[in-house]
């Protein structure tokens, strides 16, 4: 039933929905908190710590967590897929554990709550960009839309790029002053990943519908009959005037040899 129930349309529309309330609880956040947080210099997580970043980050996250766990359990859409479904639930857990422990604040300095949030959503990321460039590599050959092929070649390419670069600077603030604009990249991360996700459900759902789309045998059954009753009477047909004529000339016959 549960296998039934994940690889349902409503499934896909669910983890399609579940990853635009993500994104819209981060643009309310950013637009709502434009003065308490610097989008530039401050990490995504500096929204947690005031309102109302307070309810909408771990929500937007758990958004973001619940679409990822349909996909590991619906597939993405190819063939031979159960490693990228372990890495999207791995991504799951992550998510959840980054939105369950809060970041520090500068009162409470780097805190052990904070570093499982620090670490589980580095981990998350790490692993999403896995994910694409895994998904980047199956699609090569398989029957995908070439916007879906495409897009995901450009997300491996730009999360792998951004994702060293906020690395430098959270482990490295004085390299090229990286420390000034690392909030920056986490965000390009956010939304290049975010994209990734919704990308993944969109191809899941494709895939879904031939399977959900086909006709039932008893109704192919109903369909075939008209067109292949009046084949078979022609035939019958033809058969019972041949034979008819057989029995007709047969008499003749006997009466020209008498």
């Amino acid at each position: 039933m549960n296998h039934n129930l994940l690889h349902s349309r409503a499934a896909g529309v669910t983890a399609m929905a579940a990853v635009a309330a993500s994104q819209t609880g981060f643009a309310v956040m950013h637009l709502t908190q434009s003065d308490a947080v610097d989008p530039v210099a401050t990490p995504v997580s500096s929204y947690a710590v005031t309102w109302p970043g307070i309810v909408l980050f771990p929500a937007s996250v758990l958004a973001l967590a619940l679409a990822c766990a349909i996909l590991a359990g619906r597939g993405v859409g190819l063939a031979r897929d159960g490693r990228i479904r372990f890495l999207l639930g791995a991504t799951s857990v992550m998510l959840l554990c980054a939105a369950v422990f809060r970041t520090g604040t500068p009162e409470s300095g780097l805190t052990w709550w904070a570093q499982i949030h620090r670490y589980t959503a580095g981990a998350a990321f790490v692993l999403l960009t896995v994910v694409a460039a895994l998904c980047a590599l199956r699609m090569r050959d398989a029957e995908v839309p070439e916007w879906v092929r495409r897009g995901t070649w450009w997300v491996t390419g730009l999360a792998a790029l951004t994702f060293l670069t906020t690395t430098a600077n959270t482990f490295l603030p004085g390299f090229l002053n990286g420390g000034e604009w690392r909030g920056l990249g986490q965000r390009v991360l956010l939304v290049v990943l975010s994209a990734l996700v919704w990308m993944l459900v969109a191809n899941s759902i494709r895939a879904m519908v031939p399977a959900g789309a086909a006709v039932p045998s008893g109704a192919v059954a109903r369909t075939a009959t008209p067109a292949t009753a009046p084949v078979g009477a022609d035939r019958f047909a033809g058969a019972s005037r041949e034979s008819g004529q057989v029995r007709e000339a047969a008499p003749a016959l006997a009466g020209s040899r008498s």
